[in-house]
């Protein structure tokens, strides 16, 4: 293609389409024009229904928060007054509230006590009794106020089965100021009107003026329920376009009307543009072929260059399409053999970077496992020191009780250290063990309804018994309120919470404990005058392993597995913990709030064991010190014990001495556990045994295997003699039966 055709191509292209376009699209442009000024007049009209619709949206918010008032529950219509009295917005609304059978009992406009006139608010009142729900009135006359206002009418019904109805009426000035605030052009007009078509808000006139009639033809669309645009005259006879829209909420209708000849007259500047641009465009066409010719001159340079450029192995400039087709093949050419020298020096960078990368992903890999490396470490120290301090102690104490010199109080003293020590490595090995089932999803609650407070006094009543509760100045205020827990759970919660507190509380120190009722929760306050907590440390409080400041001495002990432990487990019971401090040595609270539940209706009381009907119990136990220690126990509750090491030892003693109560261990030797309750289960001369799995294996499958088993009660290791000894006389049968 030669470059004059070229060039008559280009000219001829750009001329012929703008020509025919711009004949097309001047008969359409009127049309659009007048749509496009219309827009701005909709958004306006929706603007101003929005504002509209708040303004009511608002009042009804107001009267549901009414509704709920503790005064117009219990009837005290002068608290109920004041209350509504302070919800009114002064000069603009007015609360008044109404018997279902349509009678004023109260309107704030007047002083609470004023006598209230007769209304006629019956049919109102038993039509939104009847929908309901929030109810908008037309523009009304106030029965009290003798003024024009409109209402918003909410239905109530009291928890003794009053019904009332709520209103709140507004001025119609209020409404002429919200219209005011939507900023329309001064020359256009704007109204509300509601849905018999009489004008409740409008911007022009004053603002005293008596409301009435919409003009026929506006009045009609308003009743006819008209959205969109139509054609009207003002009561000054101005021709208008007016836009309707019409809320859902009130059903009230939003007018904006534009003089005809605003629109009109942007349409034909409108029009008058696109001349001008037609005009531009041909001459744009003729500065266009002289632009491209230039342009050839230039792409022949510019291709000139560029292989200069590619013989020294410098940086190409932007390429530019000329249109000429030799000249574009040619700096084609050269722009495929420069991006084929920039491809390999991209690819050498690539592979630089990518080792890079590498290289600092290794880092990063390292970095994490030494993390994780010294997290372990620093785990299994404390871990360590939590274990080897109380196993210290029990070995202490057992080496007193092993030496006669001491007496009776040394030897008193000793146990009791070994059993406070047993308990606390007990209560360590639990933490640890329901932290990794909650994790897991492992734990299943047996939730039943409980006394919440009772929960925490009988807690609380072993720890101010307690050595280390003596050390604190303790306070408990509760009050009854029931929850829906798992009971052992639930201990575990206040368990910790409370130790928590004495631990972080130096002796001397302050803690009180309270238990409450808070609209739909029940909650358990935990306060001390401890060492409070940092701010920094706050947001990790409730981590797992998460402690304070940890020195040397780790006076405070514990793993950091506690507050972790109840923050899980309250969210199983659908309810959190919270924690607040001012900071360190400000001492902090901890609160629990769960849902609460209503009282379970009372129950007879169960028919207990006949006391002293103790039972000839088999032991089957592999360990023989633990078999050993538990005969004891046995035996110095005045239980006829016998005793096996394996499951088949286990099987001949059933049926050689035929026992009331099984106590089985899991892990036995031979046959475990399960086979043995299983063959006692089929042997019908032991099937009437009572078994009871006593076992280290705690976990929620663990204990319903048991039962399938034929398992009559599971129970972990280490259990308290006080618990065994309630379970066994449970399964004891009565002196009746």
């Amino acid at each position: 293609m030669k470059i004059r055709t070229y060039l008559a191509l280009m000219v001829a292209a750009i001329l012929i389409p703008v020509i025919l376009f711009s004949t097309i699209s001047l008969n359409m442009l009127l049309k659009s024009e007048r749509d496009a000024a219309l827009k701005g007049v909709r958004e306006t009209a929706r603007i101003s229904l929005v504002s509209i619709d708040r303004e009511l949206t608002n009042t009804e918010s107001a009267l549901r928060m009414l509704a709920n008032s503790p005064y117009l529950a219990s009837g005290d219509m002068a608290g109920f007054y004041q209350q509504a009295h302070f919800a009114d917005r002064p000069g603009t609304t007015w609360t008044a509230l109404l018997n279902d059978k349509g009678e004023l009992l109260m309107n704030t406009a007047v002083p609470f006590g004023t006598p209230m006139p007769p209304g006629d608010g019956a049919a109102r009142v038993a039509q939104v009794l009847a929908s309901g729900k929030p109810q908008v009135s037309n523009l009304i006359r106030g029965v009290v106020t003798q003024a024009l206002l409109v209402v918003v009418d909410l239905p109530v019904k009291t928890p003794d089965g009053t019904r009332y109805v709520i209103s709140q009426g507004f001025k119609i000035q209020h409404f002429n100021g919200v219209l005011r605030n939507v900023n329309a052009p001064s020359g256009w007009l704007a109204g509300v009107f509601d849905r018999n078509g009489i004008t409740i808000a409008h911007t022009h006139g004053k603002d005293g003026e008596a409301p009435g009639d919409a003009q026929p033809d506006l009045r009609d669309a308003i009743r006819s329920k008209t959205v969109g645009v139509i054609r009207n005259a003002s009561e000054d006879r101005l021709k208008l376009y007016t836009v309707l829209e019409r809320s859902a909420l009130s059903g009230w209708t939003v007018a904006v009307g534009v003089p005809e000849a605003e629109i009109e007259s942007a349409a034909r500047q409108a029009l008058m543009v696109s001349m001008f641009g037609l005009l531009a465009a041909v001459a744009c066409a003729a500065g266009a072929a002289l632009f491209f010719a230039r342009r050839l001159s230039h792409s022949i340079a510019q291709a000139a260059r560029s292989a200069h450029a590619l013989e020294h192995d410098q940086e190409l400039g932007p390429s530019e399409v000329s249109g000429v087709i030799e000249v574009d093949e040619v700096q084609d050419a050269i722009v495929a053999a420069a991006a084929v020298v920039r491809m390999e020096k991209a690819s050498r960078q690539v592979a630089e970077e990518e080792r890079e990368i590498l290289f600092e992903r290794e880092h990063q890999a390292r970095t994490v496992a030494e993390q994780q490396n010294r997290a372990k470490d620093e785990f299994l120290a404390m871990l360590g020191h939590e274990l080897r301090n109380p196993l210290a102690a029990i070995v202490n104490a057992t080496g007193v009780m092993a030496h006669s010199a001491g007496g009776a109080e040394a030897n008193a003293r000793a146990r009791d250290i070994i059993a406070r020590q047993s308990g606390h490595l007990t209560r360590i090995i639990d933490d640890l063990l329901d932290m990794g089932r909650v994790h897991s999803g492992k734990i299943l609650l047996e939730r039943r309804a409980l006394r919440l407070d009772a929960a925490v006094d009988n807690y609380m009543a072993a720890v101010t018994e307690s050595e280390r509760g003596g050390r604190h100045a303790i306070s408990v205020a509760s009050e009854p309120v029931w929850v829906d827990a798992d009971p052992t759970r639930l201990e575990q919660i206040i368990a910790n919470l409370i130790d928590n507190a004495l631990k972080y509380t130096p002796p001397g120190g302050s803690i009180n404990v309270a238990v409450r009722i808070e609209g739909a929760e029940a909650v358990l306050a935990v306060a001390d005058s401890g060492i409070g907590i940092s701010q920094e440390l706050m947001p990790f409080v409730f981590d797992l392993f998460v402690q304070g400041t940890r020195t040397l001495d780790r006076a405070q002990g514990g793993l950091g597995v506690g507050l972790a432990l109840v923050r899980q487990l309250a969210l199983m019971h659908g309810g959190r913990v919270t924690v607040y401090s001012q900071g360190t040595g400000q001492g902090s609270c901890f609160e629990l709030r769960l849902p609460a539940v209503a009282a379970p209706p009372a129950q007879e009381p169960a028919v207990s064991p006949a006391a002293g009907a103790r039972q000839h119990v088999l032991l089957i136990e592999d360990n023989e010190d633990g078999r050993e220690m538990m005969v004891l126990m046995l035996e110095s509750n005045a239980y006829q014990v016998s005793s096996a090491a394996d499951g088949y030892d286990g099987l001949r003693q059933a049926l050689a001495v035929q026992p009331d109560v099984a106590l089985v261990d899991i892990g036995l030797p031979g046959i475990d556990g399960y086979e043995v309750a299983r063959r006692m289960r089929a042997d019908p001369a032991t099937r009437a045994v009572r078994l009871v799995a006593l076992t280290g294996y705690g976990q929620e499958n663990d204990r319903a295997t048991a039962l399938d088993a034929g398992f009559d009660a599971h129970l972990v290791k280490p259990v308290e003699m006080a618990r065994l000894v309630r379970v066994l006389e449970e399964l004891a049968p009565s002196k009746a039966s």
